[in-house]
């Protein structure tokens, strides 16, 4: 009887490790091109998840931190990514 429990808890756990990784990478075919704007240091965001990845997000759009979840806002893109105010993935 334990043994049967114990399997049933593992299956449990890796299904929802699955399902965790599948819903944060479900971009169906990449992030979308630019960069989420660089928070001040001390951003403290709402902590709502508005978004669950750029495809999530209107055209021209990235899902990026607000410093506790993430909202979708309009993508940076630069040509010189040397000293400039974005972050790539998720702005974090």
């Amino acid at each position: 009887m334990r043994t049967g429990t114990v399997f049933v808890l593992v299956a449990f756990v890796i299904l929802g490790m699955e399902m965790a990784f599948a819903q944060r990478h479900s971009n169906g075919g990449g992030d979308r091109p630019g960069f989420c704007p660089k928070l001040p240091k001390d951003a403290i965001g709402l902590c709502v998840e508005k978004c669950l990845g750029d495809e999530t997000c209107p055209r021209g759009m990235k899902c990026c931190s607000n410093g506790c979840g993430h909202v979708c806002k309009p993508a940076i893109h630069v040509k010189n990514a040397v000293d400039d105010p974005v972050e790539e993935e998720w702005g974090v």
